[in-house]
C-alpha cells in the first residue's frame, strides 16, 4: 500500500473532524490546562480557521486573553485527531448569523445575543490516528499472532497547517 499524499492526509483529517462534531478544547488557566467539550461550528475548507460559539463571560475567554495557545482533541469511533494552534475571540454578529445553529438555543437567544462570541482557532499542527474498523484491527492482530508477521493496524500522520 502506498503512503497517502498530503492532500489525502488532509482529507482524512477533515473527515475525522467533521464526523466528530465536538472538540475537546484545552486552554491554559492559572491553575494549569483546562479542557471542555465544544461544538465545532465550522472548519473552513482550507482548515485555516476552526470556529466555536461561546459565552462572552466564560472562563475560556479570559484564559485565551492571557495565553492564546489551544489544543483541540477529536474522537470519532476508532479515529482520533488533535490540533494545536492559537485561539482568539471574535465578536462578529454577521459571522454569528452565518454559523448559527438552533441547537445553540440552550445557551443563546439567537445569533444577535449580546453574550455570544466565537472562538476562532488558527491551527498550526495536526495529527491523526485512523484505526479503521474494530473488526479489521482484530483481523490484522490475529494475522500477526498466527504468522508472526507484523501488519499496520492503524494509519498515523502529522500535518503542518
Amino acid at each position: 500500500m502506498s503512503a497517502k499524499t498530503e492532500n489525502e492526509q488532509r482529507q482524512t483529517l477533515r473527515r475525522i473532524i467533521s464526523t466528530a462534531h465536538t472538540a475537546f478544547l484545552v486552554t491554559n488557566s492559572p491553575k494549569g490546562p483546562h479542557g471542555r467539550p465544544m461544538a465545532t461550528a465550522e472548519v473552513t475548507e482550507s482548515m485555516e480557521t476552526f470556529y466555536f460559539p461561546t459565552e462572552r463571560n466564560s472562563a475560556k475567554v479570559g484564559e485565551l486573553a492571557a495565553d492564546d495557545h489551544v489544543f483541540l482533541g477529536y474522537v470519532s469511533g476508532s479515529e482520533w485527531a488533535t490540533v494545536t494552534g492559537r485561539g482568539k475571540i471574535l465578536d462578529d454578529k454577521a459571522k454569528n448569523k452565518e454559523l448559527w445553529s438552533s441547537l445553540w438555543k440552550n445557551w443563546f437567544s439567537g445569533p444577535e445575543d449580546p453574550n455570544m462570541v466565537l472562538i476562532a482557532v488558527t491551527p498550526e499542527m495536526a495529527e491523526y490516528w485512523d484505526s479503521a474498523s474494530r473488526a479489521i484491527v482484530l483481523a490484522k492482530m490475529a494475522y500477526t499472532a498466527v504468522t508472526g508477521q507484523k501488519t499496520q493496524v492503524s494509519e498515523h500522520a502529522k500535518l503542518a497547517l
